[in-house]
């Protein structure tokens, strides 16, 4: 059977259920006060722990890549997961806390697919333009890392241009992936982030802008998947975000309910709010 290792990025002490496939990992464990006990710690062997205000739930992604041997290698985030749950229609569904039943069946699907990737959500705007008007995004940033691929990796400009001016993102830094794929995956994303890195002036960016490392390797999944995947077996399943306050998790499910996830009508009134 197959060495399966799900890790969950945890920068803070967080529940996570005790399940074969799950390890908890704690990112930019370097830069913390404190180790959390039971956890995996991202500041072992080869690391790029110190950079996790930047690089975020990445710094799990790039131990596994130098320090883990397991035959399929995935990531979650501790307020979200991938669900076994194939058919379902939305890209995300609203749950109080994580159950080890929830992974049940993963295991089952990485002996059918090459990649476990989360629902693309449809922003119903491209990838750019959704990109260059979230919160705490730069259009530059982004506009950054299309020259260094088209200087790098000339041979993924196709995809690039297909999936940023498609409509439909990859969001999470969340997947399912064999190891060999995975190692081609992260030899492809580092360089790339650590010419961005490189390149660019973040004198002035705040906290949650500095995270930008994070956030264009949400897009750069997209692209990746997108040269990769003719020939592949890849399963697209929905996420679950959790959301312990009660209060909290009722007024999300409501405008969920009233703007599904996806939903061309959740995208224009978005689109009326940031336009204001």
């Amino acid at each position: 059977m197959a060495n399966i290792r799900l890790f969950v990025c945890c920068h803070k002490p967080f529940a996570v259920p005790e399940h074969p496939l799950l390890v908890p990992i704690q990112v930019g464990a370097a830069l913390a006060q404190e180790h959390f006990p039971g956890f995996v710690h991202d500041d072992t062997g080869e690391n790029i722990s110190e950079k996790n205000r930047s690089y975020c739930e990445l710094t799990a992604q790039y131990w596994a890549w130098k320090n883990d041997g397991a035959d399929y290698v995935g990531f979650f985030h501790y307020r979200r997961y991938l669900e076994p749950r194939p058919q379902a229609k939305r890209p995300y569904r609203l749950q109080a806390q994580p159950a080890a039943a929830m992974v049940d069946g993963l295991g089952q699907l990485t002996e059918r697919y090459d990649i476990l990737a989360p629902i693309a959500e449809d922003m119903h705007l491209s990838v750019r333009e959704h990109y260059a008007g979230a919160p705490y995004h730069h259009e530059a940033d982004l506009a950054l890392v299309e020259a260094i691929i088209r200087e790098k990796t000339p041979e993924f400009v196709p995809a690039m241009e297909r999936y940023l001016s498609g409509s439909r993102c990859y969001f999470g830094n969340i997947y399912v992936m064999k190891r060999s794929l995975f190692h081609a995956y992260c030899g492809w994303l580092f360089p790339i982030l650590e010419e961005f890195d490189r390149r660019c002036d973040l004198s002035g960016y705040g906290v949650q802008e500095l995270r930008v490392d994070g956030y264009l390797a949400e897009r750069l999944f997209g692209v990746w998947l997108t040269h990769v995947r003719d020939g592949l077996n890849v399963l697209e399943l929905p996420r679950v975000h959790f959301e312990p306050d009660a209060a909290a998790r009722r007024k999300k499910c409501l405008l969920n309910a009233l703007l599904p996830p996806g939903s061309r009508r959740r995208a224009w009134v978005k689109g009326v709010r940031r336009n204001r």
